[in-house]
């Protein structure tokens, strides 16, 4: 049976447009983002209050990063890290805006990790609501919302597209940026 390596190619291509897609990295992250497990991460240094880097996130189809794991948040700080040369205090997802004390992620998940800085959180002057990590080296604090600072997105991986015919594979990774 002949292959029609053209076909492969069109079908995946076909496949991109169907979903919106461009071309993105092995791990289903976009260029410029890093994952681990099952997610893409990406550090921002512009300096914006907890609410405007959450919509900046948004606009990359992303939320402001959300964590569940002492392995995700060793991640994160070394992510920081290595963009800043420190330990750099950055905005998450976490906050308690709704209801006092009742800490959940922007991106609707289940808040099951935390690694609170001695003392925190503490709601001082009874306007901290939002999280931010690398406080005490590398816990995190309640902090008030018009402060700005850095941040880090996450977002899910794309699924990938694979095609395969013989000997020819197309293989494609949609992505929203």
């Amino acid at each position: 049976m002949a292959v029609n390596c053209p076909l492969i190619t069109f079908l995946c291509f076909a496949a991109l447009l169907t979903t919106g897609a461009a071309a993105g990295n092995d791990h289903g992250c976009p260029d410029g983002w890093t994952p681990f497990g099952t997610r893409c991460f990406k550090f921002f240094d512009s300096h914006f209050s907890w609410t405007q880097a959450e919509k900046s996130c948004q606009s990359h189809g992303a939320n402001l990063a959300s964590i569940h794991s002492a392995e995700e948040n060793a991640f994160v700080v070394d992510l920081i890290k290595e963009a800043t040369g420190e330990n750099r205090k950055t905005w998450i997802g976490g906050h308690d805006r709704v209801q006092e004390n009742l800490w959940m992620w922007t991106d609707g998940s289940v808040w099951d990790y935390a690694i609170w800085a001695s003392g925190e959180p503490n709601n001082t002057g009874e306007r901290e609501h939002f999280v931010e990590i690398n406080y005490s080296a590398t816990h995190w604090n309640d902090y008030h919302e018009d402060h700005v600072q850095s941040y880090i997105c996450a977002r899910d991986a794309s699924p990938k597209v694979s095609l395969t015919l013989g000997n020819c594979q197309c293989k494609c990774t949609p992505d929203t940026n």
